[in-house]
């Protein structure tokens, strides 16, 4: 029985050996030399090459449209709307009759108060030639002047009175929506409709006092709105606010457009570009490309080198860069890249220092994923 045991023992030792051996030795070490020799696959990517523009520095901010002339019309006496003589977003001219009150009671009121003219007028005369007969005394005399005058000025207060009840324009311009109804009473001070000049228009906005020293009367403004998203507008610096605010330290700007077609309109939230200086050469690449970080800015920068069979193939660096403005998708890199490198555009969340990668500028800063891949056919 020992016998059997110990030649199963000799027989089972060597195999057991064997099979512990290359589990833990033989297999480790071979499967670490695989994935230490196991290259990846050059990661598929878009890029663009930085280029010189010749831009102008600005300063950018957001804006309001403002109408140069703007004003709730109003009545300024009390009464009956008697007709309404102007339709909602009309175009009018300065003097033009908006609204007429019913002045039925006044212009009865002032024929007696011309009657009481008449008769003070007709008082007058009579004294003034009993006066300078010296049949009266000065005393009624000058009674007779003052009596007259009073007339005079009631009869003038009123018929004042009555044009007051025809609202007219105060400015060419355009008309708002209509707030008042044909027989409504409407009180003194009551807002009758919006009037707006629209030929030309301010776009007021806000920047930080560092840019005070700047800003000068005639610089040039572009803005841009969302209703127009294809569309710049330019105008002028017309004018700088006195002060500074104390608790945001910005002061705002007003700036002058033309507006002959009205695509600006009061309200409006604008997009302004100041510009501060002349032109300069600047080196660019797009927005896409740049990978802002807590700890710096960078871009995936591609160049030529050779792998271990002294092929050419493309691989990445990346580089930290500082930015400075930014325009229409293109970013000004100040430091760290030269004109004529070629960036990452698309693709940079596969990537890390010298990865190898595949240019397929048909996959865009859009496209990730499944995407990205039925762009590349794979």
């Amino acid at each position: 029985m020992a016998k059997r045991m110990i030649i199963m023992i000799l027989i089972l030792g060597p195999i057991l050996g064997g099979i512990f051996w290359f589990l833990g030795v033989f297999k480790p070490q071979m499967m670490a030399q695989y994935f230490a020799n196991m290259k990846m696959p050059p990661a598929t990517v878009s890029s663009s090459v930085a280029e010189t523009q010749n831009w102008q520095p600005f300063a950018a901010a957001n804006g309001s449209v403002i109408a140069t002339q703007e004003v709730t019309v109003a009545n300024e006496v009390e009464g009956l709307v008697k007709s309404i003589q102007f339709t909602s977003a009309q175009m009018v001219a300065e003097g033009d009759v908006l609204v007429q009150l019913d002045t039925a009671i006044d212009e009865a009121e002032l024929k007696g108060l011309q009657a009481s003219e008449r008769l003070a007028q007709a008082n007058y005369d009579r004294d003034k030639q009993l006066f300078e007969r010296k049949a009266v005394s000065s005393l009624n005399f000058e009674t007779s002047l003052a009596g007259l005058r009073n007339a005079q000025a009631a009869v003038e207060s009123q018929k004042a009175r009555i044009r007051k009840k025809t609202v007219r324009a105060p400015f060419s311009g355009m008309l708002g929506l209509r707030q008042i109804d044909p027989g409504q009473y409407v009180k003194a001070g009551s807002a009758i409709v919006s009037l707006q000049q629209l030929d030309k228009v301010y776009i007021n906005f806000t920047l930080p006092e560092q840019a005070f020293a700047q800003v000068k009367p005639g610089l040039t403004v572009v803005a841009q709105v969302s209703a127009w998203p294809n569309r710049e507008f330019r105008g002028k610096v017309s004018a700088i606010d006195a002060r500074i605010s104390e608790s945001t330290r910005n002061f705002t700007v007003q700036a002058t457009f033309d507006n002959a077609d009205q695509a600006l309109r009061p309200g409006m939230f604008a997009y302004v570009q100041l510009y501060t200086g002349a032109l300069r050469d600047v080196v660019v690449v797009p927005e896409s490309a740049v990978d802002p970080k807590l700890y710096g800015t960078s871009v995936f920068v591609i160049s030529e080198t050779k792998d271990q069979e002294d092929k050419p193939v493309l691989t990445v660096e990346r580089r930290y860069v500082e930015t400075g403005l930014t325009q229409k998708g293109m970013v000004e890199i100040t430091t760290g890249l030269k004109a004529g490198e070629q960036v990452v555009t698309a693709g940079q969340l596969k990537l890390q220092n010298g990865s190898q990668v595949v240019i397929n500028n048909s996959v865009t800063p859009g496209q990730t994923g499944t995407a990205a891949a039925a762009a590349t056919g794979k």
